[in-house]
């Protein structure tokens, strides 16, 4: 190849571009130009020892690169900045060179790379199977070619150079920061640490620290437990909280579980660390829930909670990354710090609790607690005590005086559980001392000892444990089958400290056991609270899921119970409360569970149920309450209304399925039928009601109710003499809504006494009117009704003066108008109302008279003035001769007692007459008029020509515009 032809196409090897690969590209066109059957571009490993190749061709394609030592080959002597050409035998020259061998090599020509500061970074060799008779141009090729080369390697060092310090800066960046979060967590843990005072309190908080300002994801704090090796979560902060529940964690050396870093941590009281989690064999266990969560990285600090309580702090990450030496060093004192705060705050406790020194050798006997704790206090009692037998009895409550045994030795072997009567036992002499000693004659005095151990032994110690108020809740006894010497009293200081913890340990049993009750359990009827029975509910309802059965649920409220209450108290309440509960369970078979929500509610299910097994159930409930309740000298004849809803049908989980049996409980006490079974139409009447009262609530706020006057005539002169108020209400989205509906919301809803005051202020406030427009006609007065809630209240009297007083109206020119049941619920409270009322010159009308249980004692007492008889008398009062009969005892009785009768419904000229001929004063109804809005009635009625009644011989005719 000629020179010119040569160097075009070194030119075109030399130029680089993004395409393709440098080296390989300029390793094949060099290999052409030279015309060498191999051609290597090498670079020196540092050390100058070995090389490795960059690109190497051979006989016009590319190979794979291999490494190889530089000694003993001709590449060795080109490391010395030199040009080496064996123009032949280079094989007989390098006979170690085994690439020479394998290549069949004849000639070698090699070329030094260096750097611009003439540092050798590697060299180009050609390797001909060929003599070289002219190498001149190979080796001006090659010069130009390693100096390019250099180059090349030079710019490739220097970017990695730069990568690499743009890499360490980044991780010093991030080292830093993260140290500057473990200094400043390091900072606010040590002040909590000097100003909590309560324990878990602290943990808490230092989690929550961790994650807000460690910038940790989670952070949770866990107690070792000693025989299970368990650790046990305390405190948690942060995201994937969930991750602590599907873990059980682990300290044991044998377990998987006790191989990540908080297991080891507690193990080997040193702090841990590992990242990444999730392929790390260590945390195999938990890897699929850290995956779940995103966690990488775990940091394991040692707590130490007291001289017996290991515990460790968890900081997981969800990046996988190194934590530095400084901020592990940072995050051991914290942690020692924490354990130290924790230690502190448990050593205060001690100190404010405990009143004297517990001697040294205490420690023998305040082993941690467990299931065990008896039975190895009452193994090494026995062999610090030198008996023959050990007992540690509790005492059980009731008489006569008993004990049962918490745990006992013979011999170094258990005892199986006995109880017994302190009556024929040496404690139940005298009970009250502190201690006996009996150094013999046991088995003589007292036989009852041989039979409850199967033994005979000579002599007895006991010692009487004690609560935290001196009250006997149980007692230690030892027995010895020699007996004492007399005066016996060497370690009975020992006995005393074992009495400490053995009573300690009762209290703290019977107070955990007390807390679980008050927990779960109903304290006034010791029936299953609400708490427990959402349990048990939530458990019955899953077992059914599974098992493909139905299940009733009941929800029962007393009738009327708030009376009680309120007339006798709540002593009595509870008294009635707890025989009910008696009288449901007494009634109830297996299968069947009963619990007290709270107030007069309770709760029945029934596992695997039908609509016949439950209505059978429904009627034992309500047979359960046919008897009256005996209390206190009291009667008291009760019944419930109970609501049945039925899984799953009427809900797929506890809530919806109360929810519903509450609706159905509802509607049963509103229809008064005793018991309702659910359906989907009693949920959609709760949302009207529940609708209504916030629409109502909207309408009260905003005066958008009306009122309506229905005229009250006397059939005696057809004269206009008063007018009924009626309140209406329209709503934009529901339109007219029936006073029924929404009275029933309003005194549902607690809205009754603020919708009254509204009808009554309004009135008012109309009559003001009317009398300063001074209307032709003006009638006698307005009829306002009551609800019972406003006249149960004893400020109504002050209430309603003050409304007439700021409308400045007289008081006599308002009626109002109460039911019957409204004044019979508590008569003498009605009694006095209505006395203060007719002093200030109200007038009282009895409305819907004949439909209640009004009492006769109590109606001649009350200050009346009219009684109304209800339209469901006056409306078939010409074909029913019952209710014709009804009116006309009405009316003689009002006329014997001095009232006025006021027939409501008159809606036909022969009801009228007939009333009139019976003697009734007033009446109203469609006959006359429908209500009116105030303008309508005032054009109408309040003018010299209103619709007044003619008298035509015994018939009534009414006249309208």
């Amino acid at each position: 190849m000629d020179a010119r032809t040569a160097f075009r196409l070194l030119a075109d090897g030399l130029s680089r571009e993004p395409a393709r690969d440098f080296f390989p590209w300029l390793a094949l066109r060099l290999a052409s130009i030279v015309e060498a059957d191999a051609l290597a571009i090498v670079r020196v490993i540092p050390g100058g020892r070995a090389a490795h190749t960059l690109s190497l061709c051979i006989d016009g394609a590319i190979v794979d690169n291999v490494d190889y030592v530089l000694a003993g080959t001709p590449c060795e002597q080109v490391t010395e900045h030199r040009v080496c050409l064996f123009a032949r035998d280079v094989v007989k020259d390098f006979p170690d060179d085994i690439m020479l061998a394998d290549l069949g090599a004849e000639a070698y020509l090699g070329v030094p790379v260096l750097t611009l500061d003439d540092k050798l970074v590697g060299l180009i060799a050609a390797i001909y199977r060929r003599p070289l008779t002219n190498g001149g141009v190979a080796q001006e090729v090659l010069s130009i070619a390693a100096a390019r080369v250099g180059s090349e390697l030079a710019n490739q060092r220097a970017e990695f150079a730069l990568a690499s310090t743009e890499r360490q800066l980044a991780d010093t960046h991030h080292r830093l920061a993260r140290t500057n979060h473990a200094l400043t967590l390091l900072r606010l843990v040590n002040r909590v640490v000097i100003r909590s005072a309560d324990e878990m309190a602290l943990l808490s908080e230092v989690c929550r620290l961790a994650v807000e300002e460690g910038g940790y994801q989670l952070a949770w704090t866990g107690l070792a437990q000693g025989e299970e090796k368990r650790i046990m979560p305390l405190t948690c902060s942060g995201e994937g909280q969930e991750f602590l529940d599907e873990c059980r964690f682990s300290w044991s050396a044998e377990s998987p579980e006790g191989q990540a870093p908080c297991g080891r941590t507690i193990r080997e009281q040193t702090a841990q660390l590992l990242s990444p989690l999730v392929t790390s064999p260590d945390y195999a266990p938990f890897a699929d829930a850290a995956a779940r969560y995103s966690l990488a990285t775990e940091v394991a600090l040692p707590l130490h909670l007291g001289s017996d309580r290991q515990g460790v702090l968890v900081l997981l990450m969800n990046t996988a990354l190194e934590v530095s030496d400084d901020e592990l060093m940072l995050l051991q004192e914290l942690a020692d710090n924490l354990s130290w705060g924790v230690s502190a705050l448990r050593l205060r406790r001690e100190q404010e609790r405990m009143q004297q020194v517990v001697l040294d050798v205490a420690e023998a006997v305040t082993a941690r607690s467990n299931d065990q704790f008896f039975s190895h206090l009452a193994q090494r009692l026995a062999g610090v005590m030198m008996a023959d037998a050990a007992l540690i009895m509790r005492v059980d409550d009731g008489v006569p005086l008993s004990a049962s045994l918490e745990a006992g030795v013979v011999d170094g072997q258990p005892v199986e559980n006995f109880s017994f009567e302190f009556s024929g036992m040496p404690c139940g002499e005298n009970f009250h001392s502190a201690e006996r000693v009996i150094t013999q004659g046991v088995a003589t005095d007292f036989p009852l000892i041989e039979r409850l151990m199967g033994e005979r032994f000579q002599a007895w110690v006991d010692r009487r444990l004690e609560d935290a108020s001196g009250d006997a809740i149980g007692v230690i006894i030892l027995l010895f089958r020699q007996p004492l010497m007399a005066g016996y009293d060497s370690p009975r200081h020992l006995l005393r400290i074992f009495a400490a913890g053995a009573a300690a340990e009762l209290e703290r049993r019977r107070s955990d056991s007390h807390i679980r009750h008050l927990a779960y359990f109903d304290p006034g009827t010791g029936l299953p609270n609400r708490v427990h029975f959402m349990e048990r509910l939530h458990g019955a309802i899953l077992k059914s899921r599974q098992e493909g059965h139905r299940l009733a649920l009941m929800f029962l409220d007393l009738n009327r119970f708030k009376e009680i209450n309120d007339s006798q108290g709540h002593d009595v309440g509870d008294q009635v409360l707890r025989e009910v509960a008696t009288r449901f369970a007494a009634c109830l078979a297996r299968g069947e569970s009963l619990a007290r929500l709270g107030g007069d509610e309770f709760v029945v299910m029934v596992e695997r149920a039908d609509e016949i097994h439950s209505a059978q159930v429904v009627g034992r409930l309500l047979n359960a309450l046919a008897n009256p309740v005996l209390c206190d000298g009291h009667r008291f004849n009760l019944d419930v209304s109970i609501g049945v809803a039925f899984y799953p049908e009427d809900g797929d989980g506890p809530r919806e399925l109360l929810k519903n049996t509450d609706i159905a409980m509802y509607h049963a006490k509103e229809c008064g039928s005793g018991y309702r079974f659910y359906a989907p139409e009693m949920g959609r009447d709760l949302s009207r009601r529940l609708i209504l009262a916030t629409r109502l609530k909207e309408a009260l706020k905003n005066e958008k109710l009306e009122l309506r006057y229905q005229p009250i005539v006397a059939l005696g002169s057809g004269n206009l003499v008063g007018a009924e108020v009626l309140c209406r209400w329209f709503d934009n989205e529901l339109g007219w809504i029936s006073p029924i509906e929404f009275i029933a919301v309003a005194e549902e809803r607690g809205m009754i006494s603020q919708l009254g005051e509204w009808v009554m202020s309004d009135a008012c406030r109309q009559l003001a009117q009317w009398e300063e427009m001074q209307v032709a006609v003006l009638p006698e007065r307005l009829y306002v009704n009551l609800a019972a809630r406003q006249f149960e209240d004893p400020l109504l009297t002050q209430q309603l003066c003050d409304i007439v007083g700021r409308a400045g109206v007289s008081p006599d020119r308002l009626g109002l108008e109460i039911t019957e049941g409204g004044f019979m619920q508590d008569p003498e409270q009605a009694v006095r109302t209505t006395e203060q009322l007719c002093k200030r010159g109200f007038v009282l009308s009895i409305d819907d008279f004949g439909t209640g249980y009004s009492s006769l004692t109590y109606l001649k007492r009350f200050a009346a003035y009219a009684v109304k008889i209800d339209k469901s008398f006056v409306s078939d009062m010409l074909t029913d001769s019952n209710d014709y009969s009804i009116i006309e005892t009405i009316i003689a009785m009002a006329d014997r007692l001095g009232l006025r009768t006021v027939a409501e419904g008159v809606e036909t000229q022969a009801q009228a007459s007939a009333l009139k001929s019976m003697g009734c004063n007033l009446a109203q109804g469609y006959l006359f008029s429908r209500p009116l809005a105030a303008e309508e009635f005032q054009r109408l009625w309040l003018v010299e020509s209103n619709p007044s009644m003619n008298v035509v011989g015994d018939g009534v005719v009414a006249s309208r515009d």
